[in-house]
């Protein structure tokens, strides 16, 4: 299997990973209970999401991390499911294109690793967000973020295909959940590995009393999406990219 996804991938190779520099910035947490403000030092990220085509690669170079081998405790039963008929039929250009999705947390600190790289903090990546777009469309990543969370995720969207922001990176916003290092640092009570968009048991009023701005709804979806999740999940619509400490 793995032989024949490496020759369907040969046809359409993945454009290089450029990554772009994010300045220093302070880290305000969302949630009252979090520690303090802390300052997060420069570094580079990638400035797209990892792709299928670039996943397949790593895949192919380390087996231990196709969805026939891994291990159960590194990822569940979902792991890479969309590559069994899309990949096999044949990989188009848009397809290799697309970022990687139902990647769990273990193997995407792999593929980061295996790059000479890591997963971003939840500060970093949060720091990273910030970044206003440039892009006629919105004034600001709010807008890109209500947009995107008023309907449903693009189907077959490819990577850079949503906005860029000002320090040169692509979609942060309005194509895929992006795992970080540190996903579980903010903890609640539900369950959502099931949900294909938001998930949707989490957002009672209660649930947001700690937040430092209650009326912030687009943060708080993205932190409690996070607080769903475990390292061995996988999601049709979650994603990673990787950074470099400077």
């Amino acid at each position: 299997m793995i032989r024949l996804l490496v020759l369907l991938l040969a046809a359409t190779p993945a454009p290089a990973q450029d990554m772009k520099v994010v300045p220093a910035a302070v880290f305000k947490p969302f949630f009252k209970g979090d520690s303090t403000a802390t300052a997060v030092k420069a570094f580079t990220m990638d400035t797209m999401a990892v792709t299928n085509a670039a996943f397949l690669k790593f895949v192919s170079n380390n087996p231990q991390w196709s969805a026939q081998n891994i291990q159960r405790l590194f990822a569940e039963a979902e792991y890479l499911s969309h590559w069994t008929s899309a990949f096999t039929e044949g990989l188009d250009h848009q397809l290799a294109n697309q970022p990687v999705v139902n990647v769990s947390w273990f193997a995407a600190r792999a593929y980061c690793q295996s790059q000479g790289k890591r997963l971003p903090s939840m500060a970093e990546w949060e720091t990273a967000a910030l970044s206003a777009p440039v892009d006629s469309r919105y004034q600001n990543t709010n807008d890109i973020i209500l947009d995107w969370y008023s309907r449903k995720m693009p189907e077959g969207a490819t990577v850079g295909s949503v906005y860029r922001n000002q320090d040169g990176i692509y979609d942060l916003f309005g194509l895929v959940w992006e795992w970080t290092e540190d996903f579980d640092r903010v903890n609640f009570s539900d369950d959502s590995r099931n949900s294909a968009e938001l998930p949707a048991g989490l957002f009672c009023g209660s649930a947001s009393i700690d937040a430092a701005d209650a009326a912030d709804y687009a943060t708080f979806v993205r932190y409690a999406f996070r607080a769903s999740l475990k390292g061995n999940y996988t999601g049709r619509k979650l994603g990673f990219r990787c950074v470099k400490s400077l």
